[in-house]
C-alpha cells in the first residue's frame, strides 16, 4: 500500500527584534519527509546567529543557531539541490536570507513543534515553515 503524501505550507510569521514565537505547530500520526525553514532578516541588523527550535512529542531535537546548523550539521555547504539529511539552500549574509531543509525527520506521534528565536536586537524578521509529510494509517 502507498502511503498518502500531504504537504503543509505554515503561516509566514513576523518575529520582533529579540523575540522567540513558534512558526509552526502541526498534529501527529505522521512521518515528516522534509522540513524546510526560511528567515529573511533586516538587510543590515539580520543576523546567522538567528536560532531555531524543533520538538518532535515533546522532545527537543534541535535547539541550534543557524550559523552552527551550516558549519556543524551541513558542513559548511550550501546546495539548492540534495539528498543529505541537512541541506542548506541560501546562505546570504549580504540579504541574510537563510534556508535549511531537514530530511527524513522521521514518525510523530502528537505533534511537531518548530519555534524561531530572533538574534537581531534591532529589527524585526519573517520566518516561515513547510513540511512534507506521509500520514500513518
Amino acid at each position: 500500500m502507498c502511503p498518502r503524501r500531504r504537504f503543509y505550507k505554515g503561516p509566514v510569521n513576523k518575529v520582533n527584534a529579540g523575540e522567540k514565537k513558534r512558526v509552526l505547530l502541526h498534529k501527529g500520526k505522521i512521518c515528516i519527509k522534509q522540513l524546510n525553514l526560511y528567515y529573511d532578516g533586516d538587510d543590515t541588523t539580520g543576523t546567522n546567529q538567528n536560532k531555531w527550535v524543533i520538538k518532535i512529542d515533546g522532545e527537543e531535537i534541535l535547539n541550534e543557531k543557524f550559523v552552527d546548523i551550516y558549519t556543524h550539521l551541513a558542513g559548511y555547504c550550501s546546495a539548492e539541490h540534495s539528498d543529505r539529511p541537512v541541506v542548506v539552500a541560501s546562505y546570504s549574509t549580504s540579504s541574510n536570507v537563510y534556508i535549511v531543509i531537514f530530511h527524513d525527520l522521521g514518525p510523530v506521534e502528537d505533534s511537531i513543534e518548530v519555534w524561531h528565536e530572533n538574534a537581531d536586537a534591532s529589527n524585526h524578521c519573517w520566518v516561515a515553515a513547510g513540511l512534507i509529510y506521509d500520514v500513518l494509517e
